[in-house]
């Protein structure tokens, strides 16, 4: 009878225990979230042959004169990039300048990138940007023969 009388007890104070569902609001705008002007904090590259991933530091050799810097702003409603890149010894861009678009608007993964007189290439986010953000996470795969050899990760903060 005891035990029946416990598990009752322990089975209604679960029953009880009702989690509270809190509206956090509607989400933010992700588009929003990466307009803006940023610059390389720092540049890592990534050994993806190598079981665990080593990665080297590139931001001193990449930014020996000068950091680079992008910007993402939506102009007469074309979504438009520019990115300033005299003096930076590798240029990720092609092009210093433009067009830009998500591949999902509302869960994005990657950034296409259709630089002027130059081919289309999308870099694969870190993480989405929302407009609270300091923070701008883009990985630069480098395939050769077809195989993933090594990747950029880029490291941008909000200016």
């Amino acid at each position: 009878m005891k035990k029946a009388i416990i598990i009752a007890s322990i089975f209604l104070s679960i029953i009880a225990c009702k989690k509270e569902i809190k509206d956090i609001g509607t989400p933010s705008s992700k588009l929003d979230g990466i307009q803006a002007k940023w610059g390389l904090t720092s540049c890592t590259m990534i050994d993806e042959l190598s079981l665990v991933k080593e990665a080297t530091s590139m931001g001193e050799f990449l930014t020996a004169k000068k950091a680079p810097n992008i910007t993402f702003e939506t102009v007469g409603g074309i979504k438009k990039y520019t990115v300033d890149t005299a003096n930076v010894l590798v240029n990720f861009f092609q092009a210093p300048s433009g067009t830009w678009s998500f591949d999902n608007d509302e869960y994005p993964t990657m950034v296409k990138f259709i630089p002027d007189g130059g081919v289309e290439f999308s870099l694969p986010l870190g993480a989405t940007v929302r407009t609270v953000d300091t923070f701008l996470k883009l990985r630069k795969p480098v395939y050769c023969g077809g195989e993933l050899k090594f990747s950029y990760v880029l490291e941008f903060e909000r200016k």
